[in-house]
């Protein structure tokens, strides 16, 4: 074995026969890691632009040439090759752990099986692939100043980590297989500290115990299941996840399923949403689009307002039964954002599809062409959420002709450029009054069932808004939680500006953990004119319920002549909605929105 070893799994460091090294200059600890990880030379162009993207070519080649003696001078062992165009790593040089973890898992794959089933020889081999994992990949480990790395590194920690989840889970079925459920928990356990949110860990756990005879630590799982879905998402358990605790508590539990002999869908999955409330008839509609009683489109973009619900409801349609009949070849979903990083977007498509090796530095184009390629005579459907920018939808435009593809987008002029024709865009409606108010109950039955009349303005005042009502839910359940009345809270709430000082739901925090409902609302005003988002403000001075107003309203509002170009930009934006009669309205959260910039100005 090679004296000279590279750690990558947690803080990136070097070891010389047992011996660490330290290595201060961080650009030469990311250099190692890349062509570590890489399967081929790389070019030094390649490298600079990679580390040094701030820089010109001429200066960014001058850093690396400065770099390179930092890993040169390690050690006598002849690691790494380099000339005068490329830079390589000597694989019999440099043991990596990252390198050794994959070596692991291809040789359980590659093992001769009539199924799936681990068998002895491959639960070992990965049982010394999960010990090397002794954190994510590079974890503490960033270079700020180099986007393209950034990129890079966090690739390649999302797919280690789906990886090392896989290994884990069909661990805990192997040994469970075996009878020996205590190490299966121990392998469960491992795989539900990856994502403290994740349901099946949750329900192989409660399998487990129930298997090993500790009943009441099963239903212990359940209970906290419950305690941080409620938490973190204000959600509730799947419905297989409460039937499975149900069927525990009535000593019905069906023979565990070694989900491992289950091959795995070819799809890349947002979270399954605990609670869809009103969008029975919505989904009918999707599906009917999508060629589910109906002809099918090949493109359909879902728009409307900040917060009405778009992303939660292609996230159920994504999981919907029907879905999968119709689309056997599986879903590809990616969520963007106002600053989407792409090539991690579409190289965990092409991971899915088993495209390309991880650690292989491609082109955003190369990636596109790879998967225009693999959906030729596929059937599968593409939901791209939360658009911000066409020239950010264009690399996910790569269906085939048997494919679909979902658009979202908050933006109304996004959303009119990405359909192919008018009938294309679906506005989704906010909630009837009946159904948003069955979503508070849902949230906080105390307040509805000892204050329903006041309950009922509060979902009329919210205007339906769904983003509005589960933090308004939210917020009552923690206040009735804690043994106190609610009637205050729910004044205050209808008021507004206790919902917009609120936290928002850990599902939409994007970068920020500490965002509020105000701040996810003003990323869609931080975008206009400062002279539009003036006029935006403005109309902060019309009362709810529902704010709507002519243009001659508007243009004395704003002190304009002609207030159409203005008025069209607020529209583009999804920051107004044309109404009947010539009349445009505000939804009742952007008017108190609109009201906060005012004040603040």
């Amino acid at each position: 074995m090679a004296k000279l070893k590279l750690f990558l799994f947690g803080s990136p460091r070097f070891e010389d026969q047992g011996s660490s090294l330290d290595i201060e200059r961080r650009k030469a600890l990311a250099l190692a890691a890349y062509l570590a990880i890489s399967d081929q030379a790389q070019s030094r162009d390649t490298v600079a632009a990679l580390l040094w993207s701030d820089l010109d070519q001429e200066h960014a080649r001058a850093a690396l040439r400065s770099t390179l003696p930092t890993l040169t001078g390690l050690s006598d062992a002849m690691w790494l090759d380099v000339d005068r165009q490329t830079l390589a790593i000597h694989r019999d040089q440099l043991w990596v752990d990252v390198r050794e973890f994959l070596a692991l898992l291809t040789a359980s794959r590659m093992h001769p099986h009539t199924s799936d089933v681990l068998c002895a020889e491959c639960a070992t081999l990965l049982k010394q692939a999960a010990d090397l994992y002794t954190a994510d990949f590079l974890a503490g480990f960033s270079l700020p100043d180099s986007a393209e790395f950034e990129d890079w590194q966090t690739f390649q920690r999302e797919w280690l980590r789906r990886e090392y989840g896989g290994i884990l889970r069909r661990l805990a079925d192997y040994y469970s297989a075996q009878g020996n459920y205590d190490q299966a928990i121990t392998f469960a356990h491992r795989w539900l500290a990856l994502d403290n949110l994740h349901e099946p860990a949750y329900r192989l756990l409660m399998r487990l115990y129930t298997l090993n005879d500790q009943r009441s630590e099963a239903l212990r799982q359940y209970q906290t299941c419950v305690s941080v879905l409620d938490s973190e998402l204000l959600t509730l358990p799947e419905e297989e996840t409460t039937h499975l605790y149900q069927s525990i508590l009535a000593n019905q539990l069906t023979p565990i399923q070694n989900v491992a002999s289950v091959p795995a869908a070819t799809s890349v999955l947002p979270p399954l949403p605990a609670l869809v409330i009103g969008r029975e008839d919505v989904l009918a509609e999707l599906r009917q689009r999508l060629g589910i009683g109906g002809e099918m489109r090949s493109v359909t973009v879902l728009q409307g307002w900040p917060g009405v619900g778009k992303s939660t409801t292609v996230a159920a349609l994504a999981h919907d039964p029907h879905i999968a009949a119709a689309f056997p070849d599986g879903v590809l979903w990616a969520s963007l954002g106002e600053q989407p990083s792409l090539l991690a977007e579409l190289a965990t498509w092409a991971d899915a599809l088993n495209l390309s090796e991880p650690g292989s530095a491609r082109k955003l184009e190369e990636i596109t062409t790879q998967l225009s390629n693999a959906l030729r005579n596929k059937r599968m459907l593409l939901i791209v959420d939360d658009v911000w920018a066409l020239e950010h939808a264009a690399p996910f435009k790569v269906a085939g002709q048997r494919c679909a593809t979902v658009f979202t987008s908050r933006l109304n002029d996004i959303a009119q450029a990405l359909a192919p024709t008018a009938m294309d865009v679906y506005r989704l409606p906010v909630l009837t009054e009946d159904t948003a108010l069955n979503l508070l109950q849902m949230l906080c039955p105390e307040a509805v069932n000892e204050h329903p009349i006041e309950s009922r303005e509060l979902v009329r005042d919210v205007e339906g808004l769904p983003l509005a009502i589960q933090v308004a839910g939210r917020l009552l359940h923690s206040e009735a939680r804690l043994g106190w009345g609610v009637g205050d809270l729910l004044r205050e709430l209808r008021e507004g500006a206790t919902i917009l000082a609120a936290q928002a739901p850990s599902d939409m925090l994007d970068q920020n953990p500490t965002s509020t409902i105000a701040a996810l609302l003003k990323r869609s005003t931080d975008t206009l004119d400062a002279a539009v988002r003036d006029c935006f403000a403005i109309l902060g001075v019309f009362v709810p319920k529902p704010a709507t107003f002519d243009l001659e309203a508007m243009a004395a509002a704003w002190d304009v002549s002609d207030p159409k170009p203005i008025a069209r930009i607020l529209v583009n934006r999804g920051l107004l909605e044309p109404v009947s009669g010539g009349r445009f309205q505000m939804h009742a959260l952007l008017v108190l929105h609109a009201k906060s910039l005012l004040e603040a100005a």
